[in-house]
């Protein structure tokens, strides 16, 4: 059987998608102690060995890992800029890196790499490279606010940032949520923090009163903020949302009408 790894893959450095924590984190407020407890152990000891970090912003970065490693590790650390003033060039560096046999990381602001991040465009210039990706699992933001949301978890979609300008963005809301209550598909989307009140007032003025709205916040921590229920009743709510990360989500609830009840009967039937 051919082996699927090619010779460059062999010899070169992998690029890692390390998860970030989803909760703020403060050098004044998190003792290194907590930290490490809060962080998955491969996370961590992948975080002391590699000696490259692909980030946003190095400053979020060594906030980070400036209490995580020790003095000894953290003065060996090289970071590499990727964010949405980028270019082009700037991935060079650290695909050079890689095919001189380093380890290098994406390293994202919070949760899991590359999901609305500028660094899915590294990845996809390792893999034109034929460079060795490996994703570590981590908190998703998106999968957490949809399992939580009592929307249909089967079938979503992933919008990404919505329009800013209130008129597009209604505008946009109303066709999603049209094409929601055709296709049964949750659609999720985040925003900026200080649009949170705007953004949850138009879903209420634009969205279908009948479909459900989501919204979660203060995800990966022990008291999360989640609010899922149909618009006509969130127009009955004076709810202010504070200006942290949120994450929206909005479709038909999940119910146990026939499309899921069937295939679980077929299965118990196959069973006996």
């Amino acid at each position: 059987m051919r082996d699927i790894m090619s010779e460059t893959e062999k010899s070169s450095g992998t690029l890692y998608l390390i998860p970030a924590p989803l909760w703020p984190y403060s050098p004044e407020n998190w003792m290194p102690c907590q930290l490490m407890n809060m962080i998955a152990p491969n996370v961590l000891a992948l975080m002391r060995k590699v000696p490259y970090f692909v980030v946003e912003s190095q400053k979020t970065a060594e906030r980070l890992l400036s209490r995580l490693l020790s003095p000894e590790q953290f003065s060996k650390v090289h970071f590499f800029i990727l964010n949405e003033h980028s270019e082009a060039q700037d991935l060079k560096a650290p695909i050079d890196a890689l095919k001189s046999g380093y380890d290098c990381a994406i390293l994202s602001e919070a949760g899991l790499p590359c999901i609305a991040d500028p660094g899915a465009a590294l990845v996809y210039l390792a893999h034109e490279e034929r460079l060795r990706v490996v994703p570590i699992g981590g908190d998703s933001s998106l999968l957490l606010a949809l399992a939580a949301s009592g929307l249909n978890g089967q079938r979503f979609c992933f919008l990404g940032y919505m329009p800013i300008q209130s008129e597009e963005l209604k505008k946009e809301l109303a066709r999603e949520g049209k094409a929601a209550m055709h296709d049964e598909a949750a659609r999720i989307f985040i925003e900026t923090p200080y649009r949170n009140a705007k953004t949850l007032k138009a879903c209420i003025e634009a969205l279908p009163e009948n479909i459900y709205l989501c919204v979660a916040y203060d995800l990966g921590t022990n008291q999360p903020l989640i609010r899922s229920m149909s618009v006509a009743s969130w127009r009955k709510e004076a709810f202010i949302l504070p200006e942290q990360p949120a994450v929206f989500c909005f479709g038909l609830p999940m119910n146990l009408g026939k499309k899921l009840l069937q295939p679980a009967r077929r299965e118990r039937r196959s069973l006996r």
